[in-house]
């Protein structure tokens, strides 16, 4: 299908035309796309899909993976999503053409058109990857992660830059944290004389073990990133760090899935052992404080990293006397990135025609699905 037969579709993201955005290439290779995430999404929108599966009752300290069935987790709603990508977000964006990136302004009427059916299969490559990545015990709230990707990308994933690439905003260091990397030998080619880097030896990350529970997953919403997962264990992916690396990250289908499979997985990884960790010695009833944690985990997933998260628990003298909701008022209020996070989302909120939204509103409750 060429491009011109999707001229006649309404662009989610700019549906009175305001915009004038047109190009294609986005839905083109959508349509185009044979991944195992694009054939998921194409089989949950046949009538002869399968029903969803029971609420799993076996629970375990890892991933949701281990469990055989999906967790019973709300989902981000299309409204949102498509309200979100209705912002105007900027930056370069990216289309892929046999692993070439190529890089097109993404403002104003420069942007991509994206079809219903993209914005459909984004909303379920989301939804799908937090319900793969959650913890049974301790799932991700999809609130959070709403509200992040809303507001590094909008949702557009075909975003890149020396700051992140990808739906997520990822950069080398998490990618690294979870597949590993190699050390390099220069050794003196005996045909050539000329001197080539080998591999020597391989480093497993700290969070490693992300990718080892989803690689043994049973649990079906994991089944469209086993592929990537179980070829990526002992073979680190081309990071993101470097533009000729992209498509690895922002393709539709294997970049979507890679990027969301390290950017879920280290949010999990920066949530449980950094921010719980660190509130559970200072302060363990603050601990237990789902919005507090998510916040403090946003400030971790940004760009300072752990580092500041852990840095403004010392600052703000967290501690067990410490009341959970001030808490929260102090960490919005202290971090630029938390106060940004939140800007954005009354940008979507106003997108669905709420211009003065509830504390409930901006939390991103409205927005998921019980």
């Amino acid at each position: 299908m060429t491009a011109k037969s999707f001229a006649a579709d309404v662009c989610v993201n700019d549906p009175d035309g305001t915009r004038g955005v047109k190009g294609q290439q986005i839905n083109t290779a959508f349509h185009n796309a044979t991944d195992p995430l694009t054939k998921a999404f194409t089989a949950s929108q046949s009538k002869t899909a399968c029903p969803p599966a029971s609420t799993p009752t076996k629970t375990a300290k890892d991933m949701s993976a281990v469990t055989g069935a999906t967790l019973n987790i709300g989902k981000i709603k299309a409204e949102c999503i498509q309200a979100s990508l209705q912002r105007e977000v900027g930056n370069t964006g990216y289309t892929c053409a046999k692993g070439v990136p190529t890089a097109f302004d993404n403002a104003k009427s420069s942007a991509q058109c994206l079809n219903k059916k993209t914005a459909d299969f984004i909303q379920y490559s989301v939804n799908q990857a937090i319900n793969c990545m959650s913890p049974p015990e301790d799932p991700i709230d999809p609130r959070v992660i709403l509200k992040k990707i809303n507001n590094e990308t909008g949702f557009n994933f075909y975003l890149g830059y020396v700051g992140g690439v990808g739906i997520g905003q990822l950069t080398s260091d998490p990618v690294n944290e979870i597949a590993g990397w190699w050390d390099y030998t220069q050794v003196r080619d005996k045909r050539t004389k000329k001197i080539v880097k080998t591999k020597s030896k391989y480093n497993p990350g700290n969070a490693h073990s992300i990718l080892e529970t989803l690689a043994a997953s049973n649990n079906p919403a994991c089944a469209p990133f086993k592929k990537i997962v179980e070829k990526e264990l002992n073979d680190p992916p081309p990071t993101p760090g470097s533009k000729k690396n992209y498509c690895s990250w922002v393709s539709v289908g294997d970049g979507v899935a890679r990027s969301l499979v390290y950017g879920l997985g280290y949010f999990v990884y920066a949530r449980d052992h950094f921010i719980k960790d660190t509130l559970k010695e200072r302060a363990p009833e603050l601990a237990k404080s789902k919005e507090l944690v998510n916040a403090l985990t946003l400030v971790a997933y940004g760009p300072g990293g752990p580092a500041q998260a852990k840095a403004l628990i010392r600052k703000l003298r967290l501690n067990d006397r410490s009341n959970a909701a001030e808490a929260l008022k102090k960490v919005t209020n202290d971090s630029a990135y938390v106060s940004q996070t939140n800007d954005k989302m009354k940008e979507l909120l106003a997108n669905l025609k709420k211009p003065n939204p509830t504390p409930e509103e901006l939390r991103g409750d409205s927005c998921v699905s019980k």
